[in-house]
């Protein structure tokens, strides 16, 4: 299930107008390898990682850090599964240096892509793509019904 979320924090990322997205320029991200949502096959990764890194190394130093992925914790990034993805592509530094290589990223996406592909096929087919967040329950407390607020008794008032 948490995997699910993580994978549709993804797709929602291509969706982000936060400013550390915004000052992307023009590149990968907005070519033809561009996706929406996780990749479906094991063969489109390289590609969509590719526009995704695009879309997080705003210095483009080839390196995404702490920094960066700070933009997906907060504002609309964080209201659409942002933090979520934000530990996901923090767990792809294999190297624990606090910086995420393109090949970390990649091999960080295949990993998942693998969980993700129940039937082994090296494709995700509409069962095994993940699902959106379900909306905010509502508390399941139930709270009591205010009372009425006594009103004072006035002196000489009979």
């Amino acid at each position: 299930m948490i995997l699910h979320a993580l994978a549709a924090s993804i797709g929602a990322l291509c969706l982000l107008s936060a400013p550390a997205v915004a000052q992307t320029p023009p590149g990968p991200a907005s070519g033809p390898g561009a996706r929406m949502g996780p990749p479906r096959t094991m063969a489109d990764i390289p590609a969509w990682t590719d526009g995704l890194f695009g879309h997080l190394d705003v210095n483009q130093d080839a390196a995404i850090t702490g920094d960066e992925l700070a933009a997906l914790s907060s504002g609309p990034a964080a209201a659409m599964g942002g933090g979520r993805l934000r530990r996901m592509i923090a767990q792809s530094d294999s190297s624990n240096d606090g910086r995420i290589s393109r090949e970390e990223l990649t091999a960080g996406t295949e990993r998942m892509f693998t969980r993700m592909d129940a039937d082994g096929d090296g494709t995700l087919s509409e069962a095994e793509l993940p699902r959106p967040p379900a909306p905010p329950r509502p508390p399941s407390i139930p709270m009591p019904a205010p009372e009425p607020m006594p009103m004072p008794e006035m002196p000489g008032g009979d």
